[in-house]
């Protein structure tokens, strides 16, 4: 319900909202205030005393509330399954010793019931993290394990009796004690009782680097009676960690670190001091830029590219370090009659070695190379492009690729169209021809999102006859796809729903050696991909509806001129809820944009589809996805399914094996705290990878005594095992959505969450992922034991901003939007050929 609420102007960039406490309490799960000005909406911004008060979040009437300022004021419940109560509990802290704090109430908790657990719980915006704690009296309480805690103030509550109370201190005293990562305060800010977590730092006058073969000899000024530390470097990307000795040196203390150690990745790497003894603290260096003297910046030859490494002080004063391999300047700069035109150069950095143009077919990776040198004219008909091809329909990409004199692969990188104009469904040039066999393959050179160059191709084999001629698109055939190779989602469940509750001609439409293609080859109405059937329906239906773009379930281009594809009715059913990943579904980004676009909730409609995306309201409709009409949980769940999704920037066999991606995992379905819990329990752990990390997975990980069971891509239907589960572990796959549908609990593993939404973020993490993320391993290992000592209880959560209906009738609501979108659209837009 929409309200006006009072308000006081104080100036012209200023206004006082008062909103009554009694009407606050009684919000259930959020409240949105917007600005409107002469019936406008307008835009909120945060202020400069936007205090952590409001950004930390606020106890109403038991509720813990967070608000958030983003164009509009959203006042929002969050961790809705926990219980507050509304009296706060004083303490005073005492510590006693290294990562040891005892905390003493300022009443006695169990005098009555002195078996009772306790538990503090720590919040930080979104974030919650649970510390264990001992009773050693009915008034004290004794923390030993801080490591759940990243930097930044944390505000404490205690849980007892099934209640969470905030607690206090008298802002006089303040606790201080050391951590192995941190030093650790207990202090009061806002009236809150808040644990400061700070990074120690290990201050130094200079740094001198030396040159020395094959390492880097870093010299460190300290007290020279010290007990000589660990010099540690982390790599930032793959969190991986390495601990160096040191040595007395005249000044303080010395180590070597090898040149090929720093050069891993080509990642920038930060600098510890790490002390031994019963009390070990990793301290980040505290520099002035001037510290810095000697080699701290060289070069040196890596793979034969002369490589640049920089040690430098980083804004926070730590010290840091880049490896730059050298730049190779590379272009396209004219595409015209089927000929590229270019630039490679820059080869200065390079040590023996030549460059090429590479095509390389992107299912077989079969080659063709072209030598460059500076400028260059490849004229793309004299190149043997269908040798390559493994498949009538492909993608052949374009790299530039750097070769050594042992014919080794130095650089591999692909090269970008100066005056690319970005569509999905456009073309730059063509070019067709007839093989011996006499089937014809069309050419395209298109672009990617990023402006890299790559040629579509299609075939039409020679066995297949189009015979179009006075052909007509007919609205009551729908040719309904998913990925090319897949059956389990929205498109096959919709299908279904079509063939038994309507008169629709309905087809599905998936190539015939995929895994899912065996389950539904005996219906009449799947069509195998690139067939004769295939075509003759391609060039009848009225109406296309896909999960991905409708490339995946038609045999030729989608372009303007291809057997009338603009003509068509175009319905993007999605294979997820949108709000996380910033896709590229925009309207902007198509020639011939999609019709309907389906989405789950209002909000989904109204913030991402028409204020991100482009869509008008009525291209749009709120029906629900028709996957989710299979959701029905008959039998009470008992394992974990483990689901993680896939990382845009691994592109090769080594880049997996050497990322952190894998090495997370890996670790994770390894840890022994895990797999006793999991054995303790007697739950297994079953362990789905995205496609295309499953090989990558199922070869290079050993499952031998663990608890932890790998299931093969396409043996399984994604939507029973989501049902068949009682908790869901992954990263940033939308599938969670289908799973906080059912009521179950999920939890997120965000170790690389910056670098995955570097393109940016619909919607602020709190909105759209709905139950616990965790940063680290024993996040994740601590909240699912929470869970299973709470029987898989769900999360209170609220769902409504993501998924409007609750009911089995998606695919019907569906349905009647694109009978209701085919009548608004002219008939004249369905032509004759």
């Amino acid at each position: 319900m929409k309200k006006p609420i009072p308000y006081q102007i104080l100036n012209k960039q200023h206004l006082t909202i008062h909103l009554p406490e009694a009407s606050l309490n009684e919000i259930e799960n959020r409240l949105k205030i917007q600005l409107f000005i002469n019936g406008q909406p307008m835009w909120i911004t945060v202020s400069d005393d936007f205090s952590m008060n409001a950004a930390s979040g606020i106890l109403l009437g038991g509720k813990y509330m967070m608000t958030r300022v983003d164009r509009s004021i959203l006042l929002y419940r969050k961790f809705g399954e926990l219980k507050f109560h509304a009296d706060s509990l004083p303490v005073t802290g005492h510590a006693s010793g290294y990562s040891r704090l005892v905390l003493k109430i300022g009443k006695p908790l169990f005098s009555d019931s002195p078996d009772q657990s306790v538990q503090v719980y720590a919040f930080q915006n979104h974030k919650l993290r649970i510390l264990d704690c001992l009773l050693v009296s009915d008034d004290c309480i004794e923390i030993t394990d801080f490591t759940a805690l990243s930097l930044g103030t944390w505000r404490l509550f205690l849980q007892c009796r099934g209640m969470l109370h905030p607690l206090e201190t008298d802002g006089i005293r303040k606790t201080e004690f050391n951590s192995f990562n941190h030093a650790v305060a207990l202090m009061n800010q806002y009236g809150y009782a808040c644990l400061s977590m700070s990074a120690h730092l290990f201050k130094t006058d200079s740094l001198l680097f030396k040159l020395s073969n094959d390492s880097i000899q870093v010299k460190v000024s300290s007290d020279p009676k010290k007990v000589h530390p660990l010099l540690q470097v982390e790599d930032t990307m793959t969190q991986q960690t390495s601990d160096y000795p040191t040595h007395q040196w005249n000044n303080g203390f010395a180590a070597n670190i090898p040149i090929k150690d720093l050069a891993a990745n080509f990642s920038i790497k930060r600098f510890f001091i790490v002390s031994g003894g019963k009390t070990p603290i990793k301290q980040q260096f505290s520099l002035e830029r001037k510290a810095l003297s000697g080699d701290f910046a060289f070069e040196y030859v890596i793979d034969c590219q002369q490589t640049r490494f920089h040690f430098y002080v980083r804004k926070d004063g730590s010290l840091g370090l880049t490896a730059k391999r050298p730049d190779i300047r590379k272009r396209i700069t004219a595409i015209s009659d089927f000929k590229l035109s270019g630039y490679v150069g820059n080869f200065l950095g390079f040590t023996n070695c030549k460059a090429y143009l590479l095509f390389q077919e992107r299912e077989s990776l079969q080659w063709i190379r072209v030598p460059v040198d500076g400028n260059f004219e490849v004229d793309l008909k004299q190149l043997d492009l269908t040798s390559l091809k493994s498949r009538d329909k492909t993608i052949i990409d374009l790299f530039v690729e750097i070769i050594n004199s042992d014919g080794q692969t130095v650089r591999k990188e692909k090269i970008r169209y100066s005056k690319s104009d970005y569509h999905k469904d456009n073309y730059y040039d063509s070019h067709f021809l007839h093989d011996s066999e006499g089937n014809l393959h069309y050419y395209l050179v298109t672009t990617t999102p990023f402006n890299n160059t790559k040629i579509e191709t299609f075939a039409v084999p020679a066995n297949i006859e189009l015979n179009d001629e006075g052909a007509i698109k007919d609205r009551n055939i729908w040719l309904i796809g998913e990925r090319t190779d897949t059956a389990q989602d929205n498109g096959i469940v919709l299908y279904h729903w079509l063939r038994e509750n309507t008169d629709i001609e309905a087809y599905y439409v998936i190539e015939k050696d995929s895994k899912d293609y065996k389950n539904i080859s005996d219906d009449p109405n799947v069509l195998e991909f690139g067939s004769q059937e295939h075509y003759d329906i391609s060039l009848k239906a009225g109406v296309l509806l896909g999960t991905h773009d409708l490339e995946n379930i038609l045999p030729f281009k989608t372009a303007r001129g291809f057997f009338h594809y603009e003509d068509t009715y175009k319905v993007f059913l999605q294979h997820g809820v949108l709000g996380r990943k910033n896709v590229e579904y925009h309207k902007k980004f198509y020639d011939v944009p999609f019709d309907l676009f389906i989405v789950s909730s209002d909000e989904e409609k109204e913030e991402i589809v028409m204020e991100e995306m482009g869509y008008a309201s009525g291209e749009i409709a709120v029906t629900g996805l028709a996957r989710f009409d299979r959701l029905v949980q008959n039998e009470p769940p008992k394992d974990i399914l483990l689901m993680p999704t896939w990382r845009d920037w691994i592109n090769t066999d080594q880049q997996f094996l050497e990322s952190e991606y894998f090495s997370r995992y890996v670790n994770f379905i390894n840890n022994p705290d895990l797999n006793n819990l999991l054995r303790e329990h007697n739950i297994r752990l079953n362990f789905y990878p995205h496609y295309r990390a499953q090989d990558f997975f199922e070869r290079n990980i050993n499952l031998e005594h663990s608890q932890v069971n790998f299931i093969p891509f396409g043996s399984r239907k994604v939507q029973d095992l989501l049902i068949e589960h009682a908790l869901l572990i992954t990263d940033y796959s939308t599938v969670s959505f289908d799973f906080i549908k059912m009521k179950k609990p999920v939890i997120y593993y965000h170790f690389d969450d910056e670098r995955f939404f570097r393109k940016g973020i619909l919607r602020p993490i709190e909105d759209t992922f709905i139950g616990r993320i965790a940063q680290s391993e024993q996040e994740m290992v601590d909240l699912i034991k929470d869970r299973i000592d709470h029987h898989f209880e769900n999360y209170d959560v609220d769902i409504s901003g993501v998924i409007k209906y609750h009911n089995q009738r998606n695919c019907e609501r569906i349905y009647h939007a694109v009978l209701k979108g085919l009548e608004q659209k002219p008939a004249a837009a369905i032509q004759h050929y």
